[in-house]
């Protein structure tokens, strides 16, 4: 499905991260956040570019995070994330278009999460991928993200994405 245990584990973690900046994921995602990325196929061609928005909404130690994606081929795909992290850097997120719960760890400038999600294809058509993200906190204040995809226990390409605060 994807990659062994032994590379998702904290020892990997913690060998990718860096002490600083610390990635408050609350923080960073809390008002609004402008994405922009694409996704290739697993011979690194880029296939589907897009660009979106977020908006999270702090309520008690949840955070309440709207996103809409907009795809180059017209379609438009929106989602509600419940989020929590934890003191000792467990995260959990909920969703409608996910197959169960994102779960994942926080150390230092990282996050790595893992999750199986419904992820509309084109109009009306809904495939269920499983999904490794691993999100980089730089020191610009940017977020960088690379998703490994795997369809069937086998990856079918990546996504790599950019993250960045705004006023809105």
């Amino acid at each position: 499905m994807k990659e062994p245990f032994d590379v998702l584990s904290f020892r990997k973690l913690a060998s990718i991260s860096s002490d600083a900046p610390d990635f408050d994921f609350i923080a960073f995602f809390s008002g609004n956040t402008r994405v922009n990325g694409w996704f290739s196929d697993r011979f690194g061609k880029p296939r589907r570019h897009f660009c979106g928005d977020f908006h999270g909404t702090l309520s008690g130690n949840t955070l309440h995070l709207h996103e809409e994606l907009r795809y180059t081929n017209g379609i438009t795909d929106q989602r509600l994330w419940v989020v929590g992290v934890s003191q000792a850097g467990g995260f959990t997120g909920e969703s409608e278009s996910l197959i169960g719960n994102a779960v994942g760890t926080v150390h230092g400038s990282t996050l790595r999460i893992e999750y199986r999600m419904k992820l509309l294809i084109e109009k009306d058509k809904f495939w269920e991928l499983d999904m490794v993200d691993t999100m980089i906190l730089q020191a610009d204040g940017s977020l960088h993200n690379i998703t490994h995809v795997y369809k069937w226990g086998v990856r079918i390409g990546s996504v790599s994405a950019m993250y960045l605060k705004h006023s809105g």
